[in-house]
Order: structure tokens, then C-alpha cells, then sequence
């Protein structure tokens, strides 16, 4: 168990290097990559992107970290195409080729959710077809796609309504692929904005399919990513949640509310003190 976060809340202000040396510096030992929100000239946009991908990894490693998930891009909409005409699905392909060549175990590729207007279409039907489309491609680069908790924001009624944001729901998807090569990411705050406490949540799946967290902290009105501790989630139930599920994946912050607002300068006070509550938690885990 590692301690790990994703690192789109510092690449974007110093990059991808500059990134991995403070993370190592404040003591994680592991990143979560982000593929999602790149600027269009970052160099995984371009031709080489597997190039840089693995040209990445041997800074990586070379500072003592390892790339053991990874998150796709999301911008997958109701209505696309599941093959490579189709630009937002080549780009999670790419993701997952470049994942893979970063060492990634596995990586987080959202559902695609479906517009209350066409409520008649099956979610769980619709994400089955588009996730085992991924499945050669899975093959091909040796690498699992991570399924995660989601919600939509239904700005007519001021609420969230979960998308898989059920445990049983979510259980049942990676049921249907019957493929090792699928497997959970359940993200606390996201369980928590579904109507679910997490640590009912995470007692609710089925702990074989869990491989990975998207740690975070709220306050139940917005999906704030901040650390645990700066939100109101029970991290004692959530704690106990994961040992009694026997959870042997990674302590993971996606934790870019906490970091967005810090400014260059206090990045690595602010690194190191993440670190430390990452820290806390494995140690009470």
C-alpha cells in the first residue's frame, strides 16, 4: 500500500517534472496520472505521446516513484461512437496506451452518462457495450479499466443524482464485462453526493471487485476534492470499512480542491502536508 496522488493540481503550475520531484520531495511514492484537462500543446496531445510517455517514466522512476493508476480523459458523450473515428474515444485509448507505458496498473475510464431525456435506454445496457469495446485494447497494452462511482448535477432541482452511484449497481457492471481485466474505483465523495455514506458504500460492494480509491473530502454540497480532514466524511467508518473489506490497493488523494488555491511558492509545505495526512491514514488503516 503506497502513498499516492493524481498530479493535474501541480503539473499545471510547474509540469509534468518539476511535478514528480516536489511530489517526491514531500513524500509520496506514487502517482495517480492525469490524462484529463491538458493544455492542447502538452506533449501527451501530440504524435509522441508515447515517446514522452515512457521517456516520463524513466525521470519517474528515477526519483524513487512508480505510476500505478492512471485517470482517461472524460469527455466521452451520450450518442458517440465506440471506435477510433470517434476523437474523445481515441483519446481514452491513447490514455490507456500511454498509462500502460508509464507502468500503470490500471486506469480509471468514466462511464458515459445518459441525458434524462433518453431516461429510457438502460445505463447499466449502454456501459456494457462501450466498456467491452475497450476490452481488446485492454489485451493489447495490459492494462485494467477501473470503473467509478459517478453523479450528474441536475441543475433544475439544485441536486446530484448518482450515475453507478450505487455499490450494488456499480458491482453489477463489472459483473457483466466477466473480464480480470475490469475492476472499482469507488470515489468517497462521489458515494457521499449519490445519496451513500462511503463507508456504506465500500461495505455494499463487492470487496473482490474494489482495486482502487479516489480519496477526497466534502462537505455534501459540492464535489470539493479536498483532503480528508478539510470536509466532514467519517474517516473512522471509512477506515474500518476498508480493513474489514481487507482493501489492499492504495492510499490515492484526489485532492485538487485542497491544491487548486495554493500558490507556487507553498506547493511543497502544502505537498508535504498532504503527505502527512496520507501518512496518518495508512498508518491507522
Amino acid at each position: 500500500m503506497i502513498l499516492s496522488t493524481e498530479i493535474h493540481s501541480v503539473r499545471k503550475k510547474v509540469g509534468d517534472r518539476r511535478a514528480l520531484a516536489l511530489l517526491r520531495e514531500a513524500g509520496f511514492e506514487g502517482i495517480d496520472y492525469s490524462f484529463y484537462w491538458l493544455p492542447e500543446d502538452h506533449p501527451m496531445k501530440g504524435e509522441g505521446y508515447l515517446a514522452y510517455a515512457k521517456e516520463l517514466r524513466e525521470y519517474m522512476n528515477g526519483l524513487g516513484l512508480v505510476c500505478r493508476q492512471a485517470h482517461a480523459p472524460f469527455d466521452m458523450k451520450f450518442g458517440d461512437a465506440f471506435d477510433a473515428s470517434n476523437a474523445h474515444y481515441l483519446s481514452v485509448v491513447r490514455a490507456m496506451e500511454a498509462a500502460a507505458a508509464l507502468g500503470a496498473e490500471r486506469i480509471v475510464v468514466h462511464a458515459v452518462k445518459i441525458p434524462q431525456e433518453h431516461g429510457a435506454i438502460n445505463l447499466l445496457d449502454y456501459n456494457t457495450e462501450f466498456y467491452r469495446s475497450l476490452l481488446p485494447y485492454c489485451q493489447r497494452f495490459g492494462i485494467k479499466v477501473a470503473v467509478e462511482n459517478l453523479f450528474t448535477s441536475d441543475k433544475k432541482c439544485g441536486c446530484y443524482r448518482e450515475v453507478l452511484g450505487k455499490p450494488e449497481e456499480l458491482s453489477e457492471l463489472i459483473r457483466r464485462l466477466a473480464s480480470p481485466h475490469f475492476c472499482a474505483c469507488v470515489d468517497l465523495g462521489h458515494a457521499a453526493l449519490g445519496g451513500i455514506e462511503p463507508e456504506i458504500f465500500l461495505r455494499r460492494m463487492d470487496p473482490s471487485l474494489v482495486e482502487c480509491l479516489h480519496i477526497q473530502d466534502l462537505d455534501y454540497v459540492k464535489d470539493r476534492h479536498v483532503l480528508p480532514f478539510g470536509g466532514t466524511l467519517n474517516w473512522n467508518g471509512i477506515l474500518s470499512a476498508l480493513k474489514d473489506m481487507n482493501y489492499r490497493g492504495d492510499v490515492n488523494f484526489e485532492i485538487y480542491g485542497f491544491l487548486d488555491p495554493i500558490p507556487v511558492e507553498l506547493l511543497p509545505a502544502a505537498l508535504r502536508y498532504a503527505a502527512s495526512v496520507g501518512e496518518y491514514l495508512r498508518e491507522r488503516f
